[in-house]
């Protein structure tokens, strides 16, 4: 009798030592797959400070006041109205006057619109009149690529590129200009674009 005692407990033993090794097994996992969903929408994703020039853009657009993260169906109308004139643009462009920081979030002050490509603005110009349209002239900026892979680029993007563009622009001792986001949905990227004031 006394044998099977131990037999018990080894066997007990074992099923409890196979079952942490799982336990632990799929604790590494999720790890993982966290590590590799924070890697996949820029979480973890190493930013990339460059100077470059942009623009020029011509933006169809909607001024709005009121929290950022409202902006959404601003745009929606935007494209709502300029693909109602037969327009299909692909790219879209907020800019935001405001620090978020330390404005109130029903006083912050943006204009969401779609740019107008070059092969549309012969089209475009017929209709115009409907809109607001603002010009952004070719200028140097400070700018930050961030992937769109899904609704949480949108949020995790902003989070990450102000400060390093606020941190890039002390260090170079650069006056912030005017801030945008180029949204290139072809390209499935953000810019964060800080313009270099003179």
């Amino acid at each position: 009798g006394e044998g099977l005692g131990w037999e018990n407990r080894d066997i007990k033993g074992g099923i409890k030592m196979n079952v942490l090794k799982w336990i632990l097994m799929m604790l590494i996992i999720v790890v993982m797959l966290v590590f590799l969903f924070m890697a996949y929408v820029g979480i973890i994703f190493p930013l990339k400070v460059d100077e470059t020039r942009m623009g020029p853009y011509t933006i169809a657009y909607e001024s709005f006041t009121g929290p950022y993260k409202d902006t959404v169906p601003v745009f929606a109308k935007v494209y709502e109205k300029i693909n109602a004139e037969g327009l299909n643009p692909t790219r879209s462009l907020g800019i935001y006057y405001d620090n978020p920081a330390v404005t109130p979030a029903d006083q912050l002050r943006s204009d969401c619109g779609v740019v107008i490509e070059k092969a549309d603005l012969a089209k475009f110009n017929k209709v115009k009149g409907k809109f607001k349209v603002k010009n952004i002239s070719q200028a140097d900026c400070v700018v930050i690529e961030f992937p769109i892979r899904n609704m949480l680029s949108y949020m995790i993007g902003p989070m990450k590129a102000y400060p390093a563009l606020e941190k890039y622009a002390k260090k170079k001792g650069y006056k912030w200009g005017r801030s945008y986001e180029l949204y290139d949905e072809p390209q499935k990227k953000i810019f964060y674009v800080m313009e270099i004031a003179k």
